[in-house]
This record gives structure tokens, sequence and C-alpha cells, in this order.
């Protein structure tokens, strides 16, 4: 979608899409720390918006690139933030191990929530100032 995003819609949709993307990604991180929390030796997983943010601006047009001369570099393609293992060593442990602080865990979510939907109202003002000039257009 990222090739027809960009074309049809411009960068900024493209922006956007990639941090509605990381929003999910942020999601599924606090609910695994949640979801862990009394589970013993259990370390908090510390990624952050900005880590994956970053992932998929650096993922960003790679899917239709290939390599169509022997002099072309070859992409590459290392390993995503998803495989990779991010554990918190800043905070306190509790005497089973785990480094899971509900507080700051369902405050994080709470706010990624909201951001998540910030981004998600700013995609519907894009796409209905684009339903707005299309029925304009069609007079």
């Amino acid at each position: 979608m990222s090739e027809i995003s960009t074309s049809l819609f411009g960068k900024g949709f493209l922006k956007l899409e990639t941090a509605l993307s990381a929003r999910e990604r942020m999601q599924s991180v606090y609910s695994a720390n949640i979801a862990n929390a009394d589970t013993p030796n259990y370390r908090a997983d510390q990624r952050s918006f900005a880590d994956f943010l970053t992932a998929g601006q650096q993922n960003q047009g790679r899917d239709g690139l290939a390599r169509t001369q022997p002099g072309h570099m070859s992409i590459n393609n290392s390993p995503s933030l998803q495989q990779a293992v991010f554990k918190r060593s800043d905070t306190t442990q509790r005497m089973d191990g785990n480094t899971v602080d509900m507080q700051k865990e369902m405050t994080g979510m709470a706010e990624n929530q909201l951001m998540h939907e910030l981004t998600i109202r700013l995609l519907k003002g894009r796409l209905e100032g684009m339903k707005n000039t299309i029925r304009e257009g069609g007079r």
C-alpha cells in the first residue's frame, strides 16, 4: 500500500501510516508487559514508540525495490525490531525477579491509546479533504 499511498496521497499520508503502525506495535508491548506482570523473572520490554517509528521509516519504500543489474547494491534485510529482545534494566526488581511496573504500563498504554486515536483523526481528516476535493471536482 505504501507505493499507492505515496503517489496518491503524498508523503504526509505515508508518515501517518507509519506512526499508526508504530502505535499499534507499542500497544502490543504494553499488553505483553501487563500480561506477564505475575510471571517470575520476567523482564519488562522497554521498546519505545520512537524505536518502532524509526524502524518503520527505514523500511518505507523497500517493498518495490529490486536488484536489476549486477552492479546494484543488494537490499539489506536486517532483522526487525520484532525479533529483537529489549529488556528493562533500570526498573526495580521484585523478589520474584519480575520488573513490570503496572502503574507505568497502564499509564503508557492509556497515553498510547490517546495518541493512536489522534493519528486516526489526522488520517480521517486527510481523507475527508480528498473526498471533498473529489466531490467538488465532479460539479
